[in-house]
């Protein structure tokens, strides 16, 4: 058992079935990791933070750690770079990190705990730290392991999946917590004990996921730091960190705040929050496999160069919802800001990843992704802390812009601009992504073409996927006529 056990943890060259096994795994562990994420962050997160006295400076904090974690990833891609392996890594790692589920839903239980505030950051931290370290493994892992030709339909295929598992995690979240009757950290700590049972089912799914040997770097003589220092050597793909960096900051400032402003600015409950995430998914899930077509055909920066703006409209948005209070076209707004987040959103994930991939020369895939992950978790995870930090700051200020008209008999004044406290946010993060885009226009990539193109590419294949869905019932009628006519028929025989 101990020989088959360490076979299968040890990476070697692949049959085509067990690719084929493998990425059937592969979008399973995607359904898995998604189910537990969005059980125990998002607004989930934020709302549990909340009910133990968290400040926005610790909350900004408890947003910031996904990315924050990521600078382990630089160790990690070391011990891969040294040992040339991935699946010893990754997997005792993250099933380390997952171990602090069940210790969160203990103190979801119990809130009142001393120094819960404290105690929840500190869990989640060690949950995070895990599972970025074996990003770095993960990551090398999956360039050897999807064939590059099929890279944009693979992961469209499974952002699907996964999207459509936090679409269901979500929706179920909402409408169960409209029905507890109880105390709600207890509804908290029955959805992070839940998640705390897929993180385990999930490190068997990792387990089943083979392992294809891992091809030596160009120059293997060569210390690890130096060959860092080749990252940056390279222009285009110092370029494309750039920009990721930059656009992760911006809109970080900003993002992870919309729940707590719909919360306390806006004063929505919990429950619209996550109907909100949820239209977010069912748009991302409808348009994936539209943007994972133009992925493959096209290019990742045409996509990044149509989503990314449409994303900024959407934080911009932010600015009308609640000014100067909330009024009748708030929740309206809302919806349309989450259905045009889905549709960025979904070209943005796919996009980043994929071009990432893309760039990276196989060997040094490892440093080249760490690198950009460790630069990227940098700026995202420093952004929502600033912004936690000044958001205390910005409470009481404003800033208007009034027209006043006054005569003698008469005194009119309009307000033309007006922002105060989280506007603040929306603005800055808004002006610092457009900014961010400079730096993508830098960026080669093979097949590059208009933003015009990718929006009648898209258009023209999205909405051949809204007449797919219509000719659904259709089709399903048909197939349930032919079926109990071929039964009817056999009778007879």
């Amino acid at each position: 058992m101990w020989d088959h056990f360490k076979k299968n943890m040890s990476p070697h060259s692949l049959s085509e079935q067990e690719v084929k096994s493998s990425l059937s795994w592969l979008i399973q562990d995607g359904i898995a990791a998604q189910l537990m994420e969005s059980l125990t962050a998002g607004p989930i997160l934020v709302a549990l933070a909340l009910s133990v006295g968290a400040s926005n400076a610790l909350i900004g904090y408890l947003v910031a750690l996904p990315f924050l974690a990521n600078l382990a990833q630089f160790p990690a891609a070391y011990l891969v770079d040294k040992y040339h392996t991935r699946k010893w890594l990754a997997i005792p790692v993250s099933m380390a990190g997952r171990m602090c589920i069940p210790l969160i839903a203990c103190l979801a239980f119990f809130p009142e705990t001393k120094g819960a505030s404290i105690l929840l950051a500190l869990l989640y931290t060690g949950r995070y730290v895990g599972a970025s370290f074996a990003g770095a493994p993960w990551n090398s892992w999956m360039k050897d392991l999807i064939p590059s030709q099929i890279l944009g339909q693979f992961f469209s295929k499974r952002l699907k999946w996964v999207m459509a598992a936090s679409l269901c995690a979500t929706l179920s979240s909402a409408f169960f917590l409209n029905l507890w009757p109880y105390d709600k950290n207890d509804f908290y700590g029955i959805l992070i004990s839940i998640a705390a049972i897929i993180a385990f089912y999930s490190g068997y799914i990792y387990y089943r996921i083979q392992e294809p040997s891992m091809e030596a770097p160009p120059l293997l003589q060569e210390n690890f730091f130096n060959r860092i220092k080749k990252v940056f050597q390279d222009k285009n793909f110092t370029k494309l960190m750039l920009f990721l960096g930059s656009w992760n900051f911006s809109i970080n400032l900003a993002v992870p705040f919309f729940t707590v402003f719909i919360l306390q600015g806006l004063e929505l409950s919990l429950s619209f929050v996550l109907i909100l995430t949820t239209l977010t998914q069912v748009v991302s899930v409808l348009v994936m496999g539209t943007w994972g077509k133009i992925s493959d055909t096209l290019s990742n920066k045409s996509i990044l160069q149509v989503s990314a703006p449409i994303y900024i409209i959407c934080i911009f948005l932010f600015l009308f919802t609640g000014t100067p209070d909330k009024h009748i076209l708030t929740i309206p707004l809302l919806i349309l800001i989450y259905i045009l987040m889905g549709i960025a959103q979904a070209g943005i994930t796919l996009a980043s990843n994929n071009i990432a991939l893309k760039l990276a020369p196989k060997g040094s895939a490892a440093i080249y992704l760490s690198v950009n992950g460790t630069l990227n978790a940098a700026m995202a995870g420093t952004a929502p802390i600033l912004g936690g930090f000044c958001a205390d700051f910005f409470t009481y200020k404003e800033l208007s812009l009034n027209l006043i008209w006054s005569t003698a008999t008469d005194f009119k004044d309009f307000t033309l601009f007006y922002i105060h406290h989280w506007d603040f946010f929306f603005l800055f993060a808004s002006i610092l992504a457009i900014a961010s885009l400079a730096f993508l226009k830098r960026v080669k990539e093979e097949g590059e073409v208009t933003e015009k193109v990718v929006i009648s590419s898209f258009l023209s294949d999205f909405s051949k996927t809204i007449n797919a869905s219509y000719l659904l019932p259709y089709k399903i009628f048909l197939f349930l006529s032919r079926k109990k006519y071929k039964e009817s028929q056999q009778k007879n025989k």
